[in-house]
């Protein structure tokens, strides 16, 4: 049965699938899902991530990392990477530790991947590292967790304020057999109360993505009892935005979601407020969100860039172009945040 197949299969039997299941069923079925098989990454897939664009951004990471295990005077951990796609931001940002402590077998790695390519590709390169299909499964001790747009591609459900109602976006047929978006009357009776204290107006769109707020529920637990500190940078909102960020990627080109089932990217804007007001409840402190510009240039990411184009001149053009796309205010500098545990 094709990823098709089954969403047609749930609009048969439902009337309509909820924009939620119909992002889950394409990215993360476990037959056909899009994140299982495909591979989505680079200029010949779907889209490019920040490690993958420049050494820099690992670098950096690296340095913070670093930063953190001396700050802290931390001697073992678990570091954890959700999402780490071929392993390209794990690679840099060993790399800079090697420098740092030389030796580095005090920490463990930990991947939380499901693509069939990635965790093939991941253990030749990190035979020692331990791949999770389910981030449950991390052992309960001082763990380090990073990720990398991983957030963004979990399942959102959108709740539209229209005539003083809250109504949910669904997925319906049309007269012809097509695909149509529609937002049928919300009846969630636990979500009302904490929409209503939101206060929306007629139009506005408020997104739940209730797996991004699981996970960040069970990493908090982890820590509020083994200790451990975060990194997670994705494309996302520090103060609410009460529209439609929903948005679908095919050979690095803007598509429509409906298009192309379990043969593109979904994803949403992450609400950065949400994961922070998680970690607040379980009283992890010293976390920061800011943009990814700021981040990146407060630990020197200009300054490596230019020992790199000295080390590096016939490259300056190409360390120019990935710097400006990783801190430059039109590209993701901005548009990018970052929410870390801060090491001062």
């Amino acid at each position: 049965m094709s990823i098709k197949n089954k969403i047609l299969d749930v609009i048969e039997r439902k009337t309509f699938i909820s924009l939620e299941e119909f992002m889950h069923i394409s990215l993360h079925d476990k037959e056909f899902g899009y994140y299982k098989n495909s591979k989505p990454l680079g200029a010949n897939g779907d889209f490019v991530t920040s490690p993958e664009i420049s050494q820099l951004y690992g670098e950096m990471v690296g340095l913070w990392l670093g930063q953190l295990i001396i700050t802290n005077n931390i001697k073992n951990f678990n570091l954890v990477e959700l999402g780490p796609g071929n392993g390209t931001l794990i690679s840099d940002i060993l790399r800079v530790l090697k420098k740092i402590f030389k030796d580095t077998s005090f920490i463990e790695i930990h991947f939380v991947e499901n693509n069939v390519h990635f965790i093939k590709k991941l253990n030749i390169d990190f035979p020692n590292a331990i791949i999770h299909s389910d981030i449950k499964t991390i052992p309960d001790d001082f763990s380090i967790f990073i990720a990398n747009e991983f957030f963004d591609a979990l399942p959102v459900m959108q709740i539209k304020k229209d005539d003083k109602k809250f109504k949910k976006l669904v997925i319906k047929k049309d007269e012809n057999g097509e695909l149509k978006e529609e937002f049928i009357l919300f009846k969630n009776d636990a979500a009302y109360k904490y929409l209503e204290n939101l206060e929306l107006k007629n139009g506005d769109i408020y997104e739940i993505s209730n797996e991004t707020d699981s996970i960040i529920e069970l990493i908090a637990k982890k820590i509020k009892v083994f200790g451990g500190f975060v990194l997670f940078a994705d494309y996302g909102y520090s103060q609410l935005k009460l529209k439609s960020t929903l948005s679908s990627m095919k050979n690095n080109k803007t598509t429509n979601f409906l298009d192309n089932l379990g043969e593109q990217d979904l994803t949403a804007h992450v609400n950065f407020m949400k994961i922070n007001e998680i970690f607040k409840d379980h009283r992890i402190k010293n976390l920061k969100t800011v943009k990814q510009s700021e981040f990146l240039k407060e630990l020197g990411i200009e300054l490596r860039a230019s020992k790199l184009i000295e080390s590096n001149p016939v490259k300056e053009k190409e360390i120019l172009l990935g710097l400006n796309r990783l801190i430059g205010l039109d590209e993701m500098g901005s548009l990018f945040k970052v929410i870390y545990s801060d090491y001062k």
